[in-house]
């Protein structure tokens, strides 16, 4: 079994408003794989999936759904690693770069902080 491609079929983004000067935006992302409307077609499985993220404050909504194309047997309730972890990281990378064009930051994970003594503050630039 592969991941033989990835298909976008509904790619929605909107920028609310500009985000507070100064203000960290924290994501909310929500990653779904909807087996319950998995098609086999022959030796192809099309899985279903979603992927929504907001961000508190209020700055962006954004929404990408579409298809995981996949050869051979799999049970779509409980995909491989190496399945699941590439059709996450394809969508992510679609909603980094749909971010950057509404000029927001990238959804990538910075940990902040001086040494050990210092407290750690998890932030999203």
């Amino acid at each position: 079994m592969s991941l033989a491609g990835i298909r976008f079929d509904y790619i929605h983004a909107e920028r609310v408003a500009s985000p507070p000067p100064n203000t960290p935006l924290q994501l909310q992302m929500n990653y779904q794989i909807e087996a319950d409307r998995a098609v086999r077609r022959g030796n192809v499985l099309e899985l279903p999936f979603a992927l929504a993220l907001t961000t508190n404050p209020n700055a962006v909504t954004l929404t990408i759904r579409g298809v995981a194309v996949i050869q051979g047997e799999v049970d779509p309730r409980n995909l491989p690693p190496h399945i699941a972890v590439p059709l996450m990281q394809m969508a992510m990378f679609e909603a980094s770069l749909i971010l950057r064009e509404l000029g927001m930051p990238p959804p990538i994970y910075i940990q902040q902080g001086g040494g050990p003594q210092q407290q750690q503050q998890t932030r999203y630039f």
